[in-house]
């Protein structure tokens, strides 16, 4: 490419969570980080440290704030807490089990994976309303922050959404993009035009290898 390279975003989605021995729909439901979640972001931290990261920014839920707070402080920065990033709303299944939801609201969950762009829970978002609220403020971000190295740890339906805008990948196969807890995503502007360098990838050495008995991604 023979645009000059401009803003670098490491998108990453947040650690594992303390109820994450069930699949969950924790949406905005505040739950913070197991053990495991903050070491995660212990060794990202440790990962990221020689980077010349200018700004760190994350939604306003204690799991994305935590981990920010963990790799900003060998930077010497702040963290900015973004309520725009917020994960997707579940309405009346935030905080609930797969199981619980199947037990209270039949049906409902087998209706939202065959229309994934345009279901919504009682009082909760669709996708598109997800879009709608966290383009505009990516893109306030990056506008803000020309030709600097950025983080931002926000959520697995806020990643998606965004690698779903940069890749004009229909928001109904969102869920064809990995966001592991703890996923780093890499993306590079050159002047305007965004290149996804990585997707979905760790701290570690990248296995070439699936990762098998994988949970359901439903956020």
């Amino acid at each position: 490419m023979n645009q000059k390279p401009s803003s670098r975003i490491y998108l990453l989605r947040h650690g594992e969570t303390a109820n994450a021995g069930q699949v969950c729909f924790n949406g905005h439901f505040d739950v913070g980080l197991s053990e495991r979640g903050k070491d995660q972001f212990r060794q990202i931290s440790l990962a990221f440290k020689d980077l010349p990261i200018r700004a760190i920014y994350s939604s306003d839920l204690k799991r994305t704030e935590t981990c920010a707070s963990i790799i900003a402080e060998p930077h010497g920065l702040k963290p900015v807490a973004c309520p725009e990033i917020r994960e997707l709303s579940f309405g009346e299944w935030e905080g609930l089990s797969v199981q619980e939801v199947n037990e209270k609201y039949p049906d409902q969950l087998e209706n939202r994976l065959k229309n994934i762009e345009t279901f919504s829970v009682q009082g909760g978002e669709t996708f598109s309303q997800l879009n709608d609220r966290v383009i505009p403020k990516f893109e306030e971000i990056v506008a803000a922050h020309r030709g600097d190295t950025l983080a931002i740890v926000a959520h697995g339906g806020v990643n998606r959404i965004i690698l779903a805008h940069l890749l004009e990948i229909p928001r109904k196969n969102i869920f064809r993009i990995q966001q592991d807890y703890g996923a780093i995503n890499i993306i590079q502007f050159y002047e305007d035009n965004a290149v996804v360098e990585l997707i979905g990838g760790t701290h570690h050495p990248i296995s070439s290898a699936p990762v098998r008995d994988k949970k359901i991604a439903i956020q």
